[in-house]
């Protein structure tokens, strides 16, 4: 595998990392039971997505998840915000869910029949993900006041974030050239926004589409400064019996 395919599965692979552990701060705190239920089966999938596309890069998926220096990870800062605000943390979830969708659709004609397999496994798993996230907004944003401003408020924080998900990791080009993906980027970018504005106009929000910066993450080689918080919780265990497995 080129290097540039190896950076853009990994940028994959620790988003998908990423929010999944995020979504595993929410077990036992969600509003409900039936929601906090069904985020920790979204992160157990999550986790799953993300090491199933570790082992296309190595063996060592302890070591590619956990022991890489901060510098390494290619997580987008969507993922890596706290999300301790339920509508926060739900708006994120939308947003995230709504891409990942057409950035798995972008590996299903991989030319390594290994990713098509994952990517098709994990689109139907994703549709569950997709369906939860919008029902719970479209609930929020038509219920009380005090729910509708949460939600806009949340919307306004991660919405440039989002769109961030669609700057290309160094290396994709390579990665096209190598047949491990088979659409740009930058390129799914449309249809994302089509079902974000589809929702933002049913609920009179007119938000214009925020443009996607060029080097605001510096194609994922910088951290958010919440990353290193969250990077020594889930090494926790790990830091204290290295022979434990994932």
């Amino acid at each position: 595998m080129t290097p540039g395919s190896t950076e853009f599965l990994l940028a994959f692979a620790d988003d998908e990392h990423v929010i999944g552990q995020r979504h595993t701060e929410w077990i036992g705190l969600g509003p409900f039971l039936e929601e906090d239920l069904a985020l920790t089966s979204i992160a157990q999938d999550e986790l799953g997505h993300a090491a199933g596309l570790y082992s296309l890069v190595t063996d060592e998926l302890d070591q590619l998840a956990f022991f890489r220096v901060a510098s390494e990870y290619r997580s987008c800062w969507l993922v890596e915000q706290p999300g301790t605000d339920w509508a926060h943390a739900l708006v994120r979830h939308w947003l995230y869910d709504l891409a990942e969708r057409h950035r798995w659709e972008a590996v299903t004609g991989s030319a390594d029949p290994r990713l098509a397999g994952l990517a098709g496994r994990a689109l139907r798993e994703e549709e569950y993900h997709r369906r939860h996230a919008v029902a719970l907004v479209d609930r929020l944003l038509s219920g009380t006041d005090e729910s509708r401003a949460h939600m806009i408020g949340a919307i306004d924080v991660y919405l440039p974030l989002a769109v961030a998900l669609f700057e290309p990791v160094v290396g994709e080009p390579e990665a096209l050239a190598d047949g491990l993906v088979t659409t740009p980027t930058r390129d799914l970018i449309d249809d994302w926004w089509d079902e974000v504005a589809e929702t933002l106009a049913q609920h009179d929000l007119p938000v214009a589409r925020p443009e996607v910066a060029s080097d605001l993450q510096a194609a994922r080689t910088i951290r958010t400064d919440h990353f290193a918080a969250m990077h020594a919780s889930i090494t926790e265990v790990l830091r204290i019996d290295p022979t434990g497995n994932w």
